[in-house]
């Protein structure tokens, strides 16, 4: 069981729908966040910047997070956001390349994420949450909702249906063509039957971990007088059979790759693939390797057998736990903890057409490690039972977006 309520949050106006939400953080650089927001310099990224986004040295963290308060100032002082009209849940569908996914914006208690009632999978970075409990002290305010997912999708989508039958408070489409669209939740039944979903059964944390623990923190520091609003997160809960899960690929620099290249079909059994295609049909024993070359990736399979035995989780059995323990440490010596610049990380899909699409993220010389997604299933394994993914085991998309909400801490 959980604890779910309506919030108080102010809406962005439609006129602005342009200029303020932002793109997903984890997926710009610190420079294209700063080239963003040159662009855009009412975007909601300048109230979220963290320190590596910003390239003046004299530049504190305390005077960052200060800027980041007078940047959500201006943006209330040009009347950006449309005053709330109290405590109300708030139906927010995302659609993009084909997909949607239609959730709740609502507030779970920071409790249950303290308690487990709200189920994580990853380990956080402390400093980067610490951090994060800072902007909620010294700005104030939540515009970035933790995205969960329920088992209850059924039921969720019966009420959320009911929800959305009169037209958006917001509805656009962002440069990166996402189309969102917000619905305000006005009956009082339909708030009663979303409450009463949502409350049963545990939500499973997304994507939002450092912003959880943040709340977490927050509520522990004894520098501030508590608010109302310091005991809820806001969030967007999901249906679990919408949530989608790209693979997260590994991709090793050329003096890796060089010495990986040898090993095929001699200190690996694998061998060297005809056609693309043959790395959609291989085994799922089998972990796919590219080599790019200027022009084209030369496809090789590895055969890693899958872990057995009783004190084998779901977690040892997932590609980038095989990849680990069997070829990135043993072999290249990359610790994915410390890879000091040797490995990183892109996320794709699994289709032949974006494999081959994959050749224009390579430079020549690298080698793509090619994962299969974690799924829903393996997911809820892992958080049920307590376990951790590996660092970029998930990337889910489409992501939610800052600067359509905005949750005062002063106020549930």
């Amino acid at each position: 069981m959980t604890t779910v309520r309506p919030l108080t949050l102010d809406l962005l106006r439609p006129a602005w729908a342009a200029e303020v939400p932002s793109p997903p953080h984890d997926a710009l650089t610190p420079e294209q966040r700063r080239q963003h927001l040159r662009r855009h310099p009412h975007s909601y990224i300048g109230v979220t910047r963290a320190p590596e986004d910003v390239d003046d040295p004299s530049l504190t963290v305390e005077d960052l997070l200060v800027e980041g308060r007078r940047s959500l100032e201006t943006l209330l002082e040009a009347d950006v956001f449309t005053p709330s009209e109290g405590p109300q849940y708030f139906i927010y569908r995302l659609t993009a390349n084909g997909h949607t996914q239609t959730g709740v914006v609502c507030g779970v208690a920071v409790s249950d994420y303290e308690g487990g009632s709200v189920r994580i999978h990853e380990r956080i970075r402390a400093d980067r949450a610490e951090h994060l409990a800072k902007h909620l002290n010294i700005v104030g305010a939540q515009s970035s909702p933790i995205a969960l997912a329920t088992r209850e999708s059924d039921r969720l989508l019966d009420v959320t249906d009911r929800a959305i039958e009169h037209e958006p408070a917001l509805d656009f489409i962002a440069d990166d063509e996402l189309h969102q669209q917000v619905w305000r939740v006005t009956d009082p039944e339909v708030s009663e039957h979303l409450g009463s979903v949502l409350a049963d059964g545990d939500l499973y944390l997304i994507d939002g971990h450092h912003r959880a623990a943040a709340a977490a923190r927050h509520r522990e520091h004894d520098d501030h007088q508590r608010r109302p609003g310091d005991d809820w997160m806001l969030s967007a809960v999901f249906p679990a059979h919408q949530m989608f899960n790209k693979a997260f690929h590994r991709v090793v620099d050329p003096a890796s790759a060089a010495r990986l290249q040898p090993l095929i079909g001699s200190g690996f059994a694998g061998r060297f693939l005809d056609s693309v295609n043959d790395v959609v049909d291989r085994r799922l024993s089998e972990l796919a390797i590219g080599f790019a070359n200027a022009d084209s990736i030369r496809w090789a399979v590895i055969d890693l057998p899958l872990p057995a035995g009783p004190s084998v989780t779901t977690v040892d059995r997932l590609d980038m736990s095989r990849l680990a323990a069997g070829v990135l440490g043993p072999v290249l010596d990359i610790d994915e903890a410390d890879p000091r610049g040797r490995l990183r990380y892109l996320p794709g899909l699994g289709t032949a057409q974006a494999l081959t699409a994959l050749h224009d993220e390579l430079s020549a010389g690298e080698a793509v490690l090619v994962m299969n997604p974690v799924s829903m299933e393996d997911l809820f394994e892992v958080s049920d039972h307590g376990l951790v993914l590996p660092p970029k085991s998930t990337y889910f998309e489409p992501k939610v977006r800052s600067g359509l909400f905005v949750h005062f801490k002063d106020r549930v």
